[in-house]
């Protein structure tokens, strides 16, 4: 079916206000489909599923109206580059597919319309991808103006995004760790100059914050009001980097200890493991562990230990390796590769030479007593000539 045009430009673009309540409405329906999904999968409560379904088609059907709903073809829509989900894994891909064919298009997907007949999602990328293993051609969508969306603070933008797919427990830690980051440098530009320096403030506050005692209290600040997160950010930061840092991780109610411990380091991964994640979805504590192999922790050249890594890595993907399994082949690997340079490395002259008097002890081939002291006391003086 070919894509449904908007009768007039006015029918096509929606004012700001229309627009945030858009948002405010998709954000509810993808909320309660969460829930849904859920319910379904523990097959429960069969009178609240019934009861969520109702909500939803009555969202979806207020989410038409307000932003008047279109059919678009699937080759007319762009992804949005900016927005902060960019691992979709194909089994979460296989899910939504099956779906979109079971139970059909719950809600409509945010589109942006652009020139030409293109439109650039800004909600919905996993619905597209979807779709054409579900063999739909089209799907049905609501549009925000790109002008509206000028006038709005494109930080509020992108955090609304990071937002609702935390909410939704849809984002990889890969992508969590380059979304906060980016989210940090929106607030404050000049944190541009120190955004490789990020991940190491937020180490010092927390070696800071053990020391000091005040670690503890940070379970209950993740989850506490803006306001008291905010006094609290002012008692202990120094420093104004630090203080947004620490306000944009825990207005997202995340605990600055786990970020610090298991997603920042996950930031700046070679090439090869972002790539699969991207395209398979590996878990980040699978993906920190390969990161151990590495040039510096082979002492190989990291062309060398990269092809050590890749090959390693394809067979955690191939074999669906666990974590316990993955760290017990990364250890060995470490392990073989330091042996072999062992035996490779050949001792050069003065370690050859010290070696003798050691291996002559070691052998005691003499046994007289005081030719065995006399022999020990010259060997002892070798050694000490050599060393």
């Amino acid at each position: 079916m070919p894509a449904k045009k908007p009768a007039s430009i006015s029918q096509m673009f929606a004012s700001a206000s229309q627009n945030q309540e858009v948002l405010q409405l998709q954000d509810k329906v993808e909320e309660l489909e969460d829930e849904l999904r859920r319910l379904r999968a523990q097959e429960l409560n069969l009178d609240v599923k019934t009861a969520l379904e109702a909500q939803i088609q009555e969202l979806g059907q207020q989410l038409a109206q307000q932003g008047g709903e279109h059919l678009i073809a699937l080759d007319q829509i762009q992804p949005d580059p900016d927005q902060p989900r960019t691992v979709f894994p194909p089994t979460v891909i296989q899910a939504r597919a099956k779906s979109l064919c079971e139970e059909g298009q719950h809600s409509p997907i945010i589109l942006i319309p652009q020139a030409e007949g293109w439109y650039k999602l800004f909600d919905g990328e996993l619905r597209w991808r979807s779709a054409p293993k579900a063999n739909l051609t089209t799907l049905r969508a609501v549009f925000l103006t790109q002008d509206a969306l000028d006038n709005l603070d494109k930080a509020a933008i992108f955090d609304r995004q990071l937002t609702t797919s935390l909410q939704s427990e849809k984002l990889h830690p890969f992508d969590l760790a380059n979304g906060l980051v980016k989210l940090m440098v929106m607030r404050q530009p000049q944190l541009k100059e120190q955004i490789d320096s990020i991940p190491s403030l937020l180490n010092g506050i927390i070696q800071r914050l053990r020391r000091s005692g005040e670690i503890a209290e940070l379970e209950d600040i993740a989850i506490a009001d803006r306001s008291t997160q905010q006094d609290w950010i002012q008692r202990v930061c120094n420093l104004e980097s630090e203080r947004l840092i620490l306000e944009v991780i825990l207005s997202k109610q995340l605990n600055p200890v786990s970020i610090n411990s298991n997603v920042f380091p996950l930031l700046n991964l070679p090439e090869d493991l972002q790539s699969v994640i991207r395209t398979e979805g590996l878990a980040g504590s699978k993906v920190l562990e390969l990161k151990r192999i590495s040039g510096k922790t082979l002492d190989l050249e990291e062309g060398a230990a990269r092809e050590l890594r890749m090959r390693l890595t394809q067979e955690v993907v191939e074999q669906g390796l666990s974590l316990d399994k993955i760290r017990s082949k990364v250890k060995s690997t470490l392990q073989s590769q330091k042996d072999t340079q062992h035996e490779q490395k050949p001792l050069d002259l003065p370690q050859r030479l010290l070696s003798i008097p050691k291996q002559i002890k070691r052998a005691k081939v003499w046994e007289d007593a005081k030719k065995r002291q006399k022999l020990e006391k010259l060997l002892n003086e070798l050694e000490g000539l050599l060393r």
